[in-house]
């Protein structure tokens, strides 16, 4: 077996397995909540119907391009068929997305570094159990991160010869990840400025038309309506407008944070030093790959600077987008290591290791964005809407979260509501339904 077709099983086991561990109860769990119906919601309309501008933000407005519902409407028209357009279809399609740039990223890594440090990475950053858990939903975080490496590995991939439109591409998966969620920024905004440096003029001019070409549909919904709320106004509000200035608090917090969601060790300022030695090593032994830089210890330190005069609280998962950037940067960081040698054992010994963490991150995972309930709610909706199409209402016996629309499923399977029919449907603990 050739270099290649070997690293091409390991890209495909990777993918069974990553993809596998973040799908394995979706459609029994999948988190439905209110804002889980609202954007399935559009994904089920017409392509006509798709918005301009992304979901409404913890930051203010709303994000700054509509990617992440079109990306959901593609996973509705595809996925979605075959799982009778309910709403974990979603989040096996966030999923996909996910596990694509996993592999992706692994390919990438895989031609720099040894094969084993390359796969212990990247199957750290994928059974991560904060985002096993989070990459089956319908969110945006999840499809920033996963817009967010895939943009990573292109980048990783470039050479002094590659085409320009490869660079374009690179650029706009990074900003496919900005217009996904905010945080894609922490990546994006050294990504693209590498990817403008790495080709002077002609990079500048390739990085500024693909965000401008991008951010058209965002464009076209200002001039609609200017009044709309669009884009991160709280946070743009912060950054101009600072009221502190934080640095130190900001980098303990950002590798703190993100590392934890890697491997939990308790106390968020235990990755100050290691990722500053990390960082140091990465700057100094790849000065001359301006790209390694940008997406390690480049993504972490525009995360600090944008957090330094924030005086809101840390949301974990704003940092999914991180997790890659830090694990380059230690991976990077080991693989400078002069002895050739060493770095294969010690890829082979960090893999082993994560290898047999394994069922306990995964367990772990399970204390997040589970529920239940809905594998209940599916079961009753499909045995109402078999023994009764039309419905006066549906009544649970159960609790259920305030923001959770008992209807939904109901009404996606072909289900209606009139207040004129005979029955009341209700759904039973068990999933089992009578009529009222």
């Amino acid at each position: 077996m050739t270099e290649r077709s070997a690293r091409l099983a390991l890209a495909g086991l990777l993918f069974v397995y990553v993809f596998g561990i973040r799908i394995y109860d979706v459609s029994t769990t999948f988190l439905m909540l209110g804002e889980q119906t609202r954007d399935w919601t559009v994904a089920l309309g017409g392509i006509t119907d798709l918005p301009l501008t992304g979901a409404p933000s913890t930051a203010g407005g709303r994000g700054l391009g509509p990617v992440y519902y079109w990306l959901l409407w593609i996973g509705r028209i595809t996925i979605g068929a075959f799982m009778d357009n309910l709403p974990h279809a979603g989040g096996v399609f966030v999923a996909l997305l996910q596990s694509i740039a996993d592999v992706w990223l692994f390919i990438a890594l895989s031609r720099r570094i040894h094969w084993a440090l390359a796969l212990a990475m990247c199957l750290l950053i994928a059974s991560a159990p904060f985002d096993i858990a989070l990459s089956s939903l319908i969110w945006n975080p999840p499809v920033a991160s996963a817009m967010i490496k895939m943009a990573t590995a292109m980048a990783l991939s470039l050479t002094a010869e590659s085409p320009l439109w490869q660079v374009a591409l690179a650029a706009a998966l990074a900003w496919f990840g900005v217009q996904s969620h905010l945080s894609g920024i922490f990546v994006a905004a050294p990504l693209l400025a590498a990817l403008a440096f790495t080709r002077r003029l002609k990079g500048v001019a390739v990085v500024a038309a693909a965000v401008v070409a991008l951010q058209i549909p965002f464009l076209i919904s200002l001039l609609r309506d200017s009044s709309g709320g669009a884009g991160p106004t709280s946070a743009i509000a912060g950054i101009t407008n600072p009221q502190v200035f934080r640095p130190l608090l900001a980098y303990g917090s950002v590798t703190g944070i993100t590392g934890n969601l890697l491997i939990h060790l308790y106390d968020a300022y235990e990755y100050t030093i290691p990722m500053l030695i990390a960082a140091a090593i990465v700057a100094y032994a790849y000065r001359k790959d301006m790209m390694v830089i940008a997406v390690s210890a480049g993504a972490v330190l525009t995360a600090t600077l944008l957090f330094t005069t924030s005086t809101r609280a840390y949301d974990g998962y704003w940092f999914v987008t991180l997790t890659p950037a830090m694990t380059i940067a230690f991976g990077m960081a080991i693989a400078a290591i002069p002895s050739k040698n060493a770095v294969k054992w010690i890829g082979i010994a960090m893999l082993l290791l994560i290898a047999w963490r394994q069922p306990a991150r995964i367990e772990d995972s399970k204390r997040y964005f589970k529920y239940p309930q809905y594998g209940t709610m599916v079961k009753g909706s499909r045995e109402l809407m078999q023994r009764a199409p039309v419905l006066k209402d549906i009544r649970l016996t159960f609790e259920v979260h305030p923001t959770m629309d008992r209807l939904f499923i109901y009404r996606i399977l072909g289900g209606r509501i009139d207040k004129n029919a005979l029955y009341t449907g209700v759904i039973l603990e068990d999933g089992s339904v009578k009529l009222e």
